[in-house]
């Protein structure tokens, strides 16, 4: 079965900007029951706290973002909030009067969202005070980049938009057509030094000069498959991990893979379906698959570690590393903490009342949880 969103029977197809839609939050999979002999075991909610609307279940890419010890969230409402990252305080909240889809992306003292519209606004990160306001072709579809001097939109046409972060205006365009139907949501561009690697609709990896958008390279991860539109959705959806001389990243209904940042070339790669994105801690990947599986994989040749079954269909988030331990969400608000060493269940807590599709972010021995209802928390390693 595919993880695909299912409004009665069939995958649900919004339309919009000539092309179509798949979105993601229901799955065909019956979730698995969970271990009732798996407890909290030292883990613990820190903190939790109401933040607004959340991302109204449809727009994952409202995600929190970690900047030094302030936390960033956005709600599909237009609510845009800076929260203490220590005790949960919140620092500053802004209404921006639009429906949110993509963000914040954090970085150079601005926090910049964007609008299902097209709108892009930048906010100061000291206090939340608007500094500009931008208008783009179509719905923002991920959380921008915001890097160098530069704030790079990745929106629903297929374009990548470069944006100058002091004034809002446009630098730069790079755009490649897409297939027709395609997971709602796009991946989030990840800055290396002058240069951004960021996933396509259709299976490819791209590598563009930051400051010009000149591409260097444009490498297929995934290639479609299958009898029908379904079947052949390879989105790359999630951001990818770049470390050293090469970038990972994971495709749904695609392939697992390592490409040379240099010059692109595939160096591994291996069958996975994901929409979510990577965990890496120096040595191994590990990821959630389309199924609900937790895995983890060799980042030297792409060999199988382990495989963590119990979770199956219980609609993962990306995992997270803190304090030694390996973390994963899923659509009921839970919490569960794996050893990385084997994928063995240590803990399990309920962080927050909804699902949680953001991924979740490191700080210190702590993750936090942002769900799909709103509802923030900090939650500590066991």
């Amino acid at each position: 079965m595919k993880h695909l969103t299912m409004t009665i029977a069939m995958a649900a197809v919004i339309a919009t900007s000539g092309c179509s839609w798949l979105s993601r939050e229901k799955s065909a999979v019956i979730p698995a029951e969970l271990d009732k002999q798996i407890d909290q075991r030292g883990s613990v909610v820190t903190w939790s706290k109401d933040t607004g609307s959340g991302n109204d279940e449809l727009a994952a890419k409202l995600e929190a973002t970690l900047s030094g010890s302030s936390i960033y969230v956005a709600d599909a409402d237009g609510r845009v909030s800076a929260v203490d990252s220590n005790s949960g305080a919140t620092l500053w909240n802004v209404d921006v009067d639009l429906d949110l889809r993509g963000g914040p992306g954090v970085g150079g003292g601005l926090v910049v969202v964007g609008s299902t519209e097209g709108d892009l606004v930048a906010l100061t990160s000291g206090n939340g005070s608007e500094s500009w306001r931008a208008k783009l072709d179509s719905e923002i579809a991920a959380v921008p980049l915001v890097a160098n001097g530069m704030v790079v939109a990745h929106i629903t046409d297929g374009k990548l938009v470069g944006i100058n972060a002091a004034s809002g205006e446009t630098t730069w365009v790079f755009h490649r057509s897409g297939p027709s139907l395609r997971l709602r949501g796009a991946a989030q561009p990840v800055v290396d030094g002058e240069y951004l690697y960021s996933g396509l609709d259709a299976g490819k990896l791209v590598k563009l000069d930051i400051a010009t958008g000149r591409s260097q390279w444009e490498t297929p991860i995934s290639w479609p498959s299958g009898r029908n539109e379904l079947d052949r959705v390879v989105d790359i959806d999630s951001r990818p991990v770049v470390t050293g001389n090469r970038v990972y990243t994971v495709s749904y209904q695609g392939q697992m893979a390592a490409v040379g940042k240099k010059k692109g070339a595939v160096e591994w790669s291996i069958p996975f379906s994901s929409h979510q994105g990577l965990a890496f801690d120096g040595t191994v990947l590990y990821a959630a698959d389309a199924r609900g599986n937790v895995v983890a994989v060799d980042s030297a040749n792409g060999h199988e570690l382990w495989r963590q079954k119990a979770l199956h269909g219980r609609r993962l988030s990306a995992p997270a590393l803190a304090s030694g331990y390996l973390a994963v969400a899923d659509y009921e608000g839970y919490v569960h903490w794996l050893s990385p060493a084997d994928g063995s269940l240590v803990a399990r807590i309920r962080a927050v009342k909804s699902a949680v599709q953001a991924p979740l972010v490191t700080s210190g021995n702590r993750v936090i949880v942002y769900g799909s209802e709103g509802q923030l928390a900090s939650v500590s390693a066991p």
